[in-house]
C-alpha cells in the first residue's frame, strides 16, 4: 500500500508545483523476498522456466531513480541491487558456473 500527502500549488492558470512524499511499506516484499532467498529452487519456478532475482518497491524504484539509476540497463540494476541486498530474491545472480541445459 502507497501512503501520499501529495499537494498541489497552483501558480497561474497553466502552471502547478507538486509537493510532499510518497510512503510505501516494504515488509511484505522484503519478507517475501526473504522467503525466496531462503527456498532452495534459487529463484527459478517449478518448471524452471524463468527465474525472479529481485523485487523492488515502486516507492523505491522511484527514489532510485531519482539517485540517478537506470533500472532498465542491467549494469545500473546489477549495482544497485548489490548496493541494496535485501530487494534480492535468490543468493547471487550470477554462479559463475556454465549454462548448459539439461534434458532429462
Amino acid at each position: 500500500m502507497i501512503y501520499n500527502n501529495l499537494t498541489l500549488n497552483m501558480l497561474g492558470e497553466k502552471e502547478c508545483t507538486i509537493g510532499g512524499e510518497l510512503v510505501q511499506n516494504n515488509i511484505p516484499i522484503l519478507e517475501d523476498n526473504y522467503v525466496r532467498k531462503m527456498n532452495a529452487n534459487n529463484g527459478f519456478s517449478k518448471g524452471r522456466m524463468f527465474r525472479k532475482i529481485a523485487s523492488i518497491g515502486l516507492v523505491e524504484i522511484m527514489k532510485a531513480t531519482q539517485e540517478g539509476y537506470n533500472l532498465d540497463d542491467e549494469k545500473d540494476l546489477y549495482r544497485f541491487l548489490s548496493e541494496h541486498p535485501e530487494y534480492m530474491a535468490v543468493d547471487k545472480i550470477n554462479s559463475n558456473r556454465p549454462a548448459n541445459i539439461i534434458i532429462k
